[in-house]
């Protein structure tokens, strides 16, 4: 089964899909859809996925990325088969990246009889609001980008894309440090419960390490706009680097602030939320020579190039969706959309969808090929991937030479 999925790959032919923001979606009259077991005795009594994403608010950039790759997973995986030969629809909802309507989104999905698991959302903070919904109604939640720490132990019913932010911010302390001789180390992030989590990693792995942090300060993520007063405080503080953690805008925005506070000759660092062209188009140069450690890869041709390690279910993923959606650059968030779903549905297509623990402890499996890195597994509940290390440099992302 590992390998089923990318037999399909090539000529994908458009499947029928449902995305709407209400309602149950609908019902199938066909006996399997009816419970009536599939060959090998597997019953898919329901075949809706459903997903909570941002397609409205701050971060609506990402929202689309994963609704053009759940959109993609779903054409894919029914013209594979689909669930016995029926199926799977997509039934997508606009949490606009706030926890409230996340947890009212969530309140509605497990309502709906058809739903066999739900993909969502972008941003612990969402995902972690709702989750509790999930986990009480024995809803399998299959999360693209969460990282923060306490996710994956909130119930059962969770399961993560991404690993822990542990993983990605520790190899980058240690690069770091390790880097550039244990100096001075300034943290600024953004006031959210990811944010938070990660500057206490940092923190407590670079004095471990022996180093010293001067200065950890935070901004109110998509509405800081001047960061110059916080800035002003790292200069203060003199750090021989400054490690920014935010999404791609913000992160860009602080970069481009340094110059007016005299912040030059500090070293630069940021997280895999800014493998993104729209992070390049925003800081040009300016952020040549910072250091970014993620979880995923970069996706532009500059790096798939030059990559040979990279899968070829990766390079075709990446093919494909560029050639599909022209004007939405792929990046690890389309990705990892896009494995979210593959996981669900194939976990469905091997145990069917009567027993949420099922899908779940299949899920576990990872039965999957993945586009979102060099390969996936489960340690419990907690995702196992590389950690990818890159530069900027004359305003393109290039690999990373530690």
């Amino acid at each position: 089964m590992k390998k089923f999925l990318s037999l399909c790959m090539a000529g994908v032919m458009a499947a029928s899909l449902l995305t709407g923001c209400g309602g149950d979606a609908a019902k199938d009259d066909t006996p399997a859809a009816n419970g009536t077991p599939s060959e090998g005795g597997v019953q898919y009594t329901k075949h809706t996925l459903a997903a909570s994403i941002p397609l409205t608010g701050n971060t609506m950039q990402y929202g689309i990325s994963y609704k053009n790759a759940l959109e993609m997973a779903v054409a894919d995986f029914n013209a594979a088969g689909g669930l016995g030969g029926e199926d799977v629809v997509l039934e997508i909802n606009d949490d606009k990246g706030d926890q409230k309507e996340g947890i009212n989104i969530a309140n509605k999905i497990v309502g709906e009889k058809d739903v066999f698991a739900t993909v969502g959302s972008f941003g612990s903070s969402v995902t972690m609001a709702a989750a509790p919904v999930y986990e009480k109604n024995s809803m399998p939640l299959v999360s693209p980008n969460t990282s923060h720490p306490d996710f994956p132990e909130m119930g059962k019913m969770m399961i993560p894309i991404s690993p822990i932010a542990d993983l990605e911010r520790t190899k980058t302390t240690n690069l770091l440090f390790e880097k550039f001789g244990g100096g001075d180390l300034a943290i600024i992030h953004q006031n959210t419960d990811l944010g938070v989590a990660g500057a206490e990693i940092m923190k407590k792995t670079y004095e471990d390490l022996g180093g010293k942090v001067v200065l950890i300060e935070n901004f109110v993520p998509q509405q800081t706009k001047d960061f110059t007063p916080i800035l002003s405080k790292a200069k203060a503080a003199n750090p021989a680097i400054l490690y920014i953690d935010g999404e791609y805008n913000d992160v860009a925005n602080a970069i481009l602030q340094t110059e007016k506070v005299g912040l030059t000759g500090v070293q630069l660092a940021g997280p895999g939320n800014v493998f993104k062209q729209e992070f390049l188009d925003l800081v040009g140069n300016k952020a040549d020579g910072i250091i970014l450690a993620g979880t995923t890869p970069v996706y532009l041709d500059s790096i798939m190039n030059g990559e040979n390690d990279y899968s070829e279910y990766l390079k075709d993923f990446t093919k494909r969706y560029t050639e599909k959606y022209p004007d939405v650059p792929c990046d690890g968030f389309a990705a990892s959309a896009y494995d979210a779903a593959m996981l669900a549905m194939t976990a469905a297509k091997n145990v069917g969808t009567t027993d949420p623990q099922a899908l779940i402890d299949e899920m576990h499996k990872a039965p999957i090929e993945v586009a979102s890195g060099k390969s996936m597994s489960f340690d419990g509940q907690y995702v196992v991937k590389d950690v990818f290390i890159y530069t900027v440099k004359d305003g393109e992302f290039a690999s990373y030479n530690a």
